[in-house]
Formats: C-alpha cells, sequence, structure tokens
C-alpha cells in the first residue's frame, strides 16, 4: 500500500500528460511540458494517491502469497524442483498474473476514475465516481475492465518477471542484499523494457476508458479492441500508438523504481 501510493503520487504529472496524449488529438507533448501546465497536471493527484493505497495492498499481497504457493507446490514434486531455476520466471509471471486479475476489482475503478481526471473529463473524485455511477450504475466503474486486464496481465506480470530476474542476475554478481537504490534501479530497467512492448495496447485502452465518460471522443465511439486498434492505425496512423510513449516513460520507470525500492526497503523494516 505504502510504496504503490508513494510511487503513483509523485509521478502523478507524468502519468496525466499520458493520458492527455493518448485520450486526445489535440493535445501535443510540447504544449503540456510547459511551466503553465503544472496546475493542470497535478488534477486528480488526491485521488490516485487514495485509490492507489487498497490496488497496491491487494496486488503485493496477492502476489507474495501465490508465488509461495507455486514454490511449495514445485518443491513437493521431485521432477519439477529439479527444474525449478528453469521454471522461475513462468512462476513469477503467472503469480503476477493471478495477481493482477484478483486485484481488478479494485484497479478497475481506480483507473476508470483517474483516467477520466486526468483525461479533464471530471474535475474532482467526488465528480467522477457520481459522473460514472450516474451514467452507468455500479458497472460504470468497471466499463474498462477487459482493455485493462488486457493490458495490465501482461504488463505486469512483465515487469515483475523482469525484476525478478535481474535480481538474480544481481545475486551471482553479489552475496549481500540488494540496497534501496539498486533495487530501484532494477525496477527501472524492468518497467522502461515493459513500456516499450505494451504502449500500443496502453494508449488503445485508454481510449476505450475514456470515451465512456461524460466527454464522450466525438464520432462513432470504438466498439472494442479491435475497433480501436485498427481505426486508430487507419485514422491517425501507426505513430499514435506511440504518442504516449516519452510521458509514458518518464511516468512509469520511475514510479516502478520507486515502487520496488519502497517495496523491498518496507519488507525489510516489517
Amino acid at each position: 500500500a505504502v510504496s504503490r501510493s508513494v510511487a503513483q503520487t509523485i509521478m502523478h504529472p507524468a502519468n496525466t500528460m499520458k493520458t492527455m496524449l493518448q485520450s486526445s488529438r489535440e493535445n501535443t507533448f510540447r504544449e503540456l511540458f510547459q511551466p503553465q501546465m503544472f496546475r493542470r497536471l497535478t488534477v486528480g493527484a488526491g485521488a490516485n494517491f487514495v485509490l492507489s493505497i487498497p490496488h497496491g495492498a491487494v496486488n503485493f499481497a496477492v502476489l507474495e502469497f501465490v508465488r509461495g504457493r507455486l514454490n511449495a507446490a514445485i518443491e513437493s514434486i521431485p521432477f519439477l524442483e529439479e527444474r525449478k531455476d528453469v521454471m522461475g520466471p513462468g512462476l513469477d509471471f503467472l503469480s503476477s498474473a493471478i495477481s493482477t486479475i484478483t486485484c481488478s476489482i479494485v484497479s478497475t475503478p481506480q483507473m476508470m476514475i483517474t483516467d477520466n481526471i486526468m483525461a479533464g473529463n471530471y474535475p474532482t473524485l467526488i465528480s467522477a465516481t457520481t459522473g460514472l455511477y450516474t451514467s452507468r450504475g455500479i458497472m460504470g466503474f468497471y466499463s474498462g475492465w477487459w482493455p485493462g486486464l488486457v493490458g495490465k496481465i501482461p504488463s505486469y506480470a512483465l515487469t515483475w518477471t523482469f525484476f525478478q530476474q535481474l535480481k538474480e542476475m544481481r545475486n551471482m554478481i553479489s552475496d549481500r542484499p540488494a540496497k534501496n537504490y539498486e533495487n530501484t534501479i532494477m525496477g527501472c530497467l524492468a518497467s522502461a523494457a515493459t513500456v516499450c512492448i505494451m504502449i500500443p495496447m496502453d494508449t488503445i485502452k485508454t481510449r476505450l476508458v475514456t470515451q465512456t465518460s461524460a466527454k464522450v471522443i466525438a464520432g462513432t465511439p470504438y466498439k472494442g479492441i479491435v475497433d480501436c486498434a485498427v481505426r486508430i492505425a487507419q485514422e491517425e496512423g501507426i505513430r499514435t500508438f506511440y504518442r504516449g510513449l516519452a510521458p509514458r516513460l518518464i511516468s512509469v520507470v520511475p514510479m516502478i523504481g520507486i515502487q520496488f525500492g519502497v517495496y523491498e526497503a518496507m519488507k525489510r523494516v516489517m
């Protein structure tokens, strides 16, 4: 809970910039990267802080629990235990995927509310919550569940898997426990690789999530993931999928670095 809330709050302005670039064709990186835009980019930071607390708590609790149970199951079977090191990345990916699906109960409403605030569709947490509920009831908070999950499962799983593999490589070099700054650097490297792979899906997710709010994108709404991907490619070009890459890297890379650094530090303290 602490690691997620701290990391997301610190990097909120860059994440807002990414969301604005992905959700609208009018915004440009140069226009948003101006001192006078800082106030606009901090809109929704409070909501993000509050909603990221249960998200982080559930995510890491389930992740550690599932990984531990998978380890126990593997160790109970001699044939699999002999191949435990080879199966490591797959187990990391699977445990993160299960955690992401479980966590979507709380992470999807957070995504729907914060993305719509950052895109400028609602000004505050209360207005976003009320607006989404008024338009579609409780399901208004879960209308972005599928596109969000399609993006988050590989994204979170790849980041966690890369991070664990980097930790193993680092442990082969040194026997001492990794320091906080080393965990932060490894988290940054893991997230940078993942962002470059997953940015097209993140753009699709943002378009689908923000079009369901009060300010629906002009024209025919996207029908789903495939329709959104095809129309973006045909109407705006392939480069549009990567419009949010720079701010995405700026926001996510240090955010995940901070998150993993704080997480490993909190584990030692607790």
